[in-house]
C-alpha cells in the first residue's frame, strides 16, 4: 500500500492540481476548465496566493481541497478577513479513506490560527455541516417575463439607454464599474489589479449600460441561461428598462422570455424596484457559511441593519457552545453585539446560531425571536453573498 502524505501544493503543482480537480469535476458532473470557469483562483501567476491542501499516495494526488482569501468590506470601513473553501475534489478510486476529513481539518486549523473571521462554500447542505458550514443568510430571486416588461412601461416603451459587452481591454469602463461595486454598503472585496478576472469568473459575460455616452451602470450575466447574476445603476429604477432591452433581445433571438435577477436584504432600493413589476420572487438561503469569531463577524451586520431600519429597544443573552456568551442589545434605534457574563436567555449549538443571527426561517419558526420585538426587529441580519464571488 503506497503512502498517504498530507501536505501543501507548491507552485509548481499548478498543472497537476488543476489537471486533478478538471478531472474529478468532470467525472462528477458536466466537463470541467477550472482556467476558464474561474481565472481569478486558478491562473498561474494567483496560484500560491491561495493554499492547496493536499492527499498524495505515492506520490500521486488523491484529493485536494483550495482554500481562497476573501474580504467582506462594509461602507464606513468594517472588514471582515475570510477563506471560501473550493475545488473540493477526491478521486473517484479514492473515496471513502478519510482524506477529506483530514483536509478540511488541515485547512480549518489554519483559518483559526491565521484568526480567519468566517469561511464559505457551495455544495452539499449535510456533508459540510459536519465541519460547521451551514445555509444561511438571504437572497431575494426575481423572475421577470417580457410581459410584464411591456405592461408595465407600455407596449411600445422606449429607452435611451444602451448596453455593450465589456472586455479585458475595457479599463476605463471596468473602472466605473469597479467604483460601483465598491460604492454598495456590502460588498467582496474584488482586487482591482484583476478585477476582470473576477467579474468574468464562472463564464460571466459583463455589459455596461450607458446613456448619450454617460455611464449608467452594469450587469453581468452567463450565456445560454441569460440569467442576471448582478446588476446595479446609478438609478435603480432604471433597472426595469436595462432587463426590457435583456428579453427584448432574447426574443429576437428565439430564447425563452424570462430572467431572473438577485438581490440582497440590505439593497432595499434594488428589492423595491424589482418587487414593482416581477412576475415572482423566490427567497433562498445566501451560501453556506462557517462563522468563526461570532462578535467580529456580526458587528458589522448589525450596524448594516440599524442604518436600514428601525430596530427597538431591548436586550438578549445569547450563549453559543464553543464561542461564547454575546448581549445583543439596542438604544436608541442603535444595536450592537458585545461579550457578556449574564445569564443567557437562549443556549445554541454553532450551527443554530448562524441560523438564528442570519436566517430567514429560523426567524420566522423561532418561539425566542417571535416573543421579543427587540429580536424581531433586528433579525435576520442582512447576510447575502453575490454569485459572482462564489467560489
Amino acid at each position: 500500500m503506497n503512502e498517504v502524505i498530507y501536505d501543501k501544493a507548491r507552485s509548481e503543482d499548478h498543472d497537476d492540481c488543476i489537471d486533478f480537480a478538471d478531472f474529478v469535476f468532470s467525472q462528477a458532473h458536466d466537463p470541467h476548465d477550472f482556467m476558464k470557469i474561474l481565472p481569478k483562483l486558478y491562473k498561474r501567476e494567483y496560484f500560491m496566493e491561495s493554499i492547496h491542501y493536499l492527499a498524495r499516495e505515492g506520490g500521486k494526488i488523491k484529493a485536494m481541497i483550495g482554500s481562497y482569501p476573501l474580504k467582506y468590506e462594509f461602507a464606513g470601513g468594517a472588514v471582515l478577513h475570510g477563506m471560501g473553501i473550493g475545488a473540493v475534489s477526491v478521486h473517484p478510486r479514492s473515496r471513502s479513506k478519510g482524506y477529506m476529513k483530514v483536509l478540511m481539518g488541515m485547512a480549518l486549523d489554519d483559518m483559526k490560527k491565521d484568526g480567519m473571521v468566517f469561511s464559505c462554500l457551495g455544495g452539499q447542505r449535510q456533508r459540510y455541516e459536519y465541519f460547521g458550514y451551514t445555509h444561511s443568510g438571504c437572497a431575494y430571486n426575481f423572475t421577470v417575463r417580457e410581459p410584464n416588461i411591456r405592461h408595465s412601461l407600455g407596449a411600445d416603451w422606449k429607452t435611451g439607454l444602451e448596453v455593450k459587452p465589456v472586455f479585458a481591454a475595457d479599463t476605463a469602463m471596468l473602472d466605473k464599474i469597479r467604483n460601483m461595486h465598491e460604492n454598495k454598503n456590502a460588498r467582496l472585496f474584488r482586487n482591482p489589479d484583476r478585477f476582470f478576472d473576477i467579474i468574468s469568473s464562472w463564464d460571466g459575460e459583463i455589459f455596461a449600460v450607458t446613456e448619450n455616452g454617460r455611464f449608467e451602470g452594469y450587469y453581468i450575466c452567463r450565456p445560454g441561461s441569460w440569467d442576471v447574476s448582478e446588476i446595479n445603476m446609478e438609478h435603480p429604477e432604471r433597472i426595469k428598462e436595462v432587463l426590457g432591452l435583456l428579453l427584448r433581445r432574447r426574443r429576437e433571438i428565439g430564447a425563452q422570455e424570462s430572467v431572473a435577477v438577485s438581490a440582497g436584504p440590505h439593497e432595499t432600493e434594488k428589492i423595491a424596484v424589482l418587487s414593482g413589476f416581477a412576475e415572482s420572487c423566490r427567497q433562498s438561503s445566501a451560501y453556506q457559511f462557517n462563522i468563526l469569531d461570532f462578535k467580529r463577524f456580526t458587528e458589522p451586520f448589525i450596524k448594516l441593519r440599524s442604518n436600514q431600519r428601525a430596530v427597538a429597544d431591548g436586550s438578549f443573552v445569547l450563549k453559543i457552545e464553543g464561542s461564547g456568551t454575546f448581549t445583543l442589545a439596542s438604544g436608541d434605534g442603535r444595536a450592537s453585539i458585545a461579550e457578556s457574563a449574564a445569564a443567557p436567555d437562549l443556549t445554541l449549538s454553532r450551527l443554530e446560531a448562524v441560523k438564528f443571527l442570519f436566517d430567514p426561517l429560523t426567524a420566522a419558526i423561532n418561539p425566542a425571536i417571535q416573543k421579543t420585538v427587540f429580536l424581531q426587529s433586528l433579525l435576520p441580519l442582512p447576510l447575502f453573498y453575490e454569485n459572482t464571488d462564489g467560489i
